[in-house]
């Protein structure tokens, strides 16, 4: 819960506890109690758990263990993109068409066909250098 929520809840509450008919008021000595929000915690996913879930949204499933082959892949995407001499509207297709001639040499099933290959392309681009956003095309 956030601070300024804590606060008006807690101001409300102050209001609330001097409206009653009750004219004794507090004794001095009297116990109070004071009510605490519980801590709020949230996860930040890494990387490579965004690049999972993102892999799941857009329909792919790969085994962990070939997960772990493809962060490499995925994240390197990050370093590539800068340095390739083209315009920004030409670096995703070659990033799809160099992923799928590697995918072919290496015998990676995942780069088998160019929708497959865009969509594993896309949730790198998303996880590891969301930054770089610019240049994938419109879903």
């Amino acid at each position: 819960m956030n601070k300024t929520l804590v606060a008006v809840l807690g101001a409300g509450a102050l209001l609330l506890a001097g409206c009653g008919s009750d004219d004794k008021g507090l004794q001095p000595g009297a116990a109070t109690s004071t009510a605490t929000a519980s801590p709020t915690t949230v996860k930040i996913l890494t990387s490579d758990e965004k690049f999972v879930l993102r892999l799941q949204a857009n329909g792919l499933f790969p085994e962990p263990d070939k997960v772990q082959l493809l962060t490499p892949a995925a994240s390197g995407y990050c370093d590539q993109v800068p340095v390739l001499d083209l315009p920004e509207s030409q670096k995703f297709d070659q990033l799809v068409i160099t992923s799928m001639d590697l995918g072919r040499i290496q015998g990676i099933d995942l780069f088998e066909d160019r929708p497959t290959t865009e969509r594993f392309v896309r949730a790198s681009i998303e996880s590891y250098c969301p930054q770089l956003g610019g240049i994938l095309p419109r879903a």
